[in-house]
């Protein structure tokens, strides 16, 4: 019973700070956004930024109709809006350096409230004392605090010790300067169900990394290189599909580092034999730009590699001197396994592999081709690369036809970075699942596609027209309702 009176207070907590409103300045009000894009103006320590649509998402969820909790979140969500505004993002920050477990230093939230008098009521309550800090107003938890002014109010959570009263002054003084602008106020423009925004700057100025070993002339060059530079993320739940689409806004000078090669022509499929595909990836990449940027900002990378290489791999690197990995490897490489699962729902899949090499990393070939019994697949290596099949009838040497692709795998390959799995017929039912993974019984097929400029997820589920994040919060309490089941009371 402690459980779910906690469960409830986090849900309580959570709709507080996420169910927001966008009414534009006026009458003594501020919007979130704008709050937030000023907080973040000039503001280094900030790496995280975005908004979370949490009434879309709990729409999608159809959490009216949710067993056991549907009524009882309904009944939260209509005490709430009579003092908040439901009807844009949560706006929210996150200040460096993150933790090991991805937690945040300190993490802000924006939001509008519709009067104050009434949610000072509300705040008490739920058991909170609100005080008066000079013209603002501010309720205190042991772990996290509220601090509004006239209809804006900021949630401020800190993972260490902290004076509130210090970080939400600061908060409500940073609201005051003016928009970002830029970049900053693209990304906050996005529409979606989740919008983050990375700031590259902050996340390398806020991380302990080995960068702080390099000389100051390479910080410097790194500093100005990362400098107004920020990656875009946003992730929409639509009937039948899940998109995480990235984009990355960098610096001039960073794009020109980027060593991640496209091509329409896809030739890494003419390398990866015939057969039909369940799951496949692929790699281009400019190696002779990755290597320098290795050499320059993480020299040490080359150092640890040739530690764990046997004898020969070591010598071979080392007689490559700067040229590195791209003396040896020409960046491409392929992978698709292949097969379908037989009469009794098991799959014994076969796979088809290239690893391109230059000719002065034949020597690598041969020391990889060296661990692979004859009887487990065929492998052949040629100036260009090595390839390697477990069936001799899937390998290129009887490529008339090449490989056929799945469902939404139609651009396999063209991208630098490119990945499916396939799903569909499989029975996972025969598949010793756990927990989070019976997710995967949604799902028909996933794709993944990255370039220098960003890169796209697509899950798409069996279902097409019902809403996939209800799809997945179905199976998760069917689950969650079998593990109830099998409590002893």
């Amino acid at each position: 019973m402690n459980n779910i009176k906690n469960y409830f207070s986090i849900l309580s907590i959570a709709l507080l700070i996420g169910l927001v409103s966008s009414c534009k300045s006026g009458g003594g009000t501020m919007d979130s956004k704008d709050a937030l894009s000023s907080f973040l103006n000039g503001n280094e320590d900030i790496v995280t930024f975005g908004n979370a649509d949490l009434k879309s998402i709990l729409g999608k969820v159809d959490y009216k109709n949710l067993p056991k909790v549907g009524g009882l979140i309904d009944g939260e969500l209509t005490t709430l809006e009579k003092v908040i505004d439901f009807d844009s993002p949560a706006y929210y920050a996150m200040q460096g350096p993150f933790e090991k477990d991805g937690s945040p230093a300190v993490t802000y939230a924006f939001f509008q409230i519709k009067d104050g008098e009434a949610f000072e009521t509300e705040l008490t309550k739920r058991g909170y004392d609100v005080i008066k800090k000079g013209d603002i107003n501010i309720a205190e938890d042991e772990y996290y605090a509220f601090g509004y002014k006239n209809n804006l109010a900021i949630l401020v959570k800190s993972n260490n010790e902290a004076n509130y009263n210090e970080l939400i002054a600061e908060a409500f003084k940073k609201v005051e300067n003016d928009e970002s602008g830029g970049k900053i106020d693209e990304i906050l423009d996005q529409k979606g169900d989740v919008v983050l925004g990375m700031n590259v700057q902050s996340l390398y100025n806020t991380s302990s990394t080995d960068l702080t070993k390099l000389s100051k002339e390479k910080q410097d060059e790194l500093q100005a290189m990362v400098k107004d530079s920020y990656i875009q993320t946003v992730v929409k739940f639509e009937d039948g599909a899940a998109i995480i689409e990235t984009k990355n806004f960098f610096s001039a000078e960073l794009q020109s580092r980027m060593f991640f090669k496209s091509e329409k022509n896809a030739p890494i499929l003419a390398k990866l034999g015939d057969g039909s595909p369940r799951l496949g990836l692929s790699v281009n990449l400019d190696m002779k730009k990755m290597q320098s940027l290795i050499n320059d900002y993480s020299p040490e990378t080359m150092k640890e590699l040739s530690k764990s290489m046997g004898p020969i791999a070591q010598t071979t690197l080392m007689f490559a001197g700067k040229e590195g990995l791209a003396a040896l490897f020409n960046g491409q490489l392929g992978f698709v396994m292949l097969g379908d699962p037989g009469e009794n729902g098991a799959m014994i899949p076969d796979f088809n592999a290239y690893l391109g090499v230059t000719k002065r990393g034949n020597n690598i070939a041969s020391l990889i081709a060296d661990f692979i019994p004859e009887e487990f697949a065929e492998v052949s290596i040629s100036d260009e690369g090595m390839t390697v099949n477990t069936q001799s009838e899937f390998s290129v040497k009887s490529n008339v036809k090449g490989l056929n692709l799945p469902e939404g795998a139609e651009n396999f390959g063209q991208s630098s970075i490119s990945f499916f799995i396939n799903l569909d017929g499989l029975d996972l039912d025969d598949f010793d699942l756990e927990k989070g993974q019976n997710l995967a019984k949604i799902v028909k097929y996933i794709t993944f596609d990255y370039d220098e400029n960003g890169g796209r997820l697509y899950i798409k589920a069996k279902k097409g027209q019902e809403n996939v994040l209800k799809q997945a919060v179905d199976v998760l309490l069917e689950e969650f309702e079998s593990e109830i089941g099998q409590m002893p009371i």
